[in-house]
């Protein structure tokens, strides 16, 4: 059987491409991919092989899960909620008491902690307490200060056999904590929203012909010393009833661990106006070369309307999502996405914003490319001028890092994970993986 957590690898790897997937893939062996959010102005790296629960509570702004491997059941979660701050006049110093009271008040509750000390570097509050006679539970807090005044709490929680565990796992999340004024960021984010809408406004047929590679493209993935994979990439003209526009088909496939691989397929076509789109993603787990699971996906955006019809082990489901007018003057089809690099104006650093949409939230993601500007690196063994670019494929995301040729072809990509993209050569992909070409 293939694991549980390589069928969620393989539906992110359908929902967003191989390089969403490969750029989640953790560098630290205890912590996972940055989560940002902009809006409530956090980001942080929680452990690895939680799971994110997405339901909604009225302070609570993110929580992760971990479950017991042999029940099921929850060991432990981690949240980031929000409490308001000081009243006017009120020290952080007597605030802490404030808060202490009040958990001294809680029903069942031992207080071990309860008073200022650094958090992030300045005054904040740490609290940790002991909950239950029974069962008893574990909880330590941390209370920093925002920018805009109220505080934010990073809180691991769970059974008190695993206190030990957890004080670990919330320091180690602590030092990846970040805070950021949500209010700047919305500026940004409008900014670049702006910038994106007029980008795809400009685009013409014969653009979109123009920043077309005229020969296939071949990639390799690698992991410090360690081939991981491969990816062809081959663009053209194209048409789908009356609409002309572009296609973009690439293979990809991916070394996994125990004997198993992944191969991708993707087809992707939109009209130069967007008035139309269409694509197709399979990906097959392979174990000695024998397919073992079957995903695909098969969407049309045309009109105020996506459809995307998703097929897992032979049952599908079908997901609409509507595209309002406010989301269509920003939104990027699949094929453009992959022809940024030669769409945006690599002359003038800035940063392009754009809805995206992903298949497994049936919803839409905020992505951003920014050109960071020119310098010189080393590839193979040669200094070469590039253009530094990053791309962030949704606002909860670490960005990776670009370097493009002069004329926007992709060179390299580094991810928070560690992954590396390469660009290489036919001969060099086949040496290495023989069926990359079938």
């Amino acid at each position: 059987m293939v694991s549980g957590r390589m069928n969620k690898m393989a539906c992110v790897m359908l929902a967003t491409g191989l390089l969403a997937a490969m750029a989640g893939q953790a560098a630290e062996p205890e912590l996972g991919p940055r989560h940002i959010d902009p809006v409530n102005g956090f980001s942080l790296c929680p452990p690895a092989g939680v799971e994110r629960d997405r339901s909604t509570a009225t302070t609570r702004l993110a929580k992760w899960v971990m479950r017991d491997a042999r029940t099921g059941a929850i060991a432990w979660q981690l949240i980031v909620r929000k409490e308001a701050g000081p009243a006017a006049g009120v020290s952080l110093n007597a605030f802490a008491r404030q808060v202490h009271a009040g958990l001294k008040k809680l029903p069942a509750v031992r207080v071990e902690k309860a008073a200022v000390t650094e958090v992030l570097g300045k005054p904040g509050i740490e609290t940790i307490v002991i909950q239950g006679t029974r069962g008893q539970r574990w909880q330590r807090d941390l209370w920093a200060k925002t920018p805009s005044g109220h505080l934010l709490v990073l809180s691991i929680s769970g059974a008190l056999g695993l206190r030990g565990q957890m004080d670990k796992l919330l320091g180690q999340v602590a030092r990846t904590w970040q805070l950021s004024d949500p209010r700047e960021q919305a500026e940004v984010r409008k900014a670049n929203l702006q910038r994106g809408s007029e980008l795809l406004a400009g685009l013409t047929r014969a653009k979109l012909t123009a920043a077309l590679a005229g020969k296939d493209q071949w990639f390799l993935y690698r992991r410090g010393e360690n081939d991981m994979g491969y990816m062809r990439v081959q663009e053209k003209t194209a048409r789908r009833g009356t609409a002309q526009g572009v296609e973009i088909s690439t293979k990809a496939g991916l070394s996994l661990p125990g004997n198993q691989s992944m191969v991708i397929h993707r087809v992707m076509f939109a009209a130069a106006d967007r008035s139309k789109e269409y694509w197709t993603e399979t990906a097959e787990v392979l174990r000695a070369g024998k397919v073992v699971r079957r995903m695909s996906e098969e969407g049309t955006c045309s009109g105020s309307l996506i459809v995307c019809k998703v097929t897992s082990d032979g049952k599908s489901a079908t997901r609409k999502k509507p595209l309002e007018p406010v989301m269509a003057a920003t939104y990027l089809p699949r094929a453009f996405a992959l022809l940024l690099g030669k769409l945006t104006d690599l002359s003038s650093p800035g940063s392009y914003g754009f809805a995206t949409y992903t298949t497994a939230e049936n919803d839409f993601d905020l992505r951003t490319f920014t050109i960071v500007g020119k310098a010189k690196v080393t590839l193979g063994s040669k200094s070469t001028q590039v253009v530094q670019a990053s791309d962030q494929l949704a606002a909860d995301a670490a960005p990776a890092m670009l370097e493009l040729g002069t004329n926007g072809s992709l060179l390299r990509m580094r991810t928070d994970g560690g992954i590396v993209m390469k660009q290489s050569t036919r001969s060099a992909v086949l040496r290495r993986y023989p069926d990359a070409e079938k």
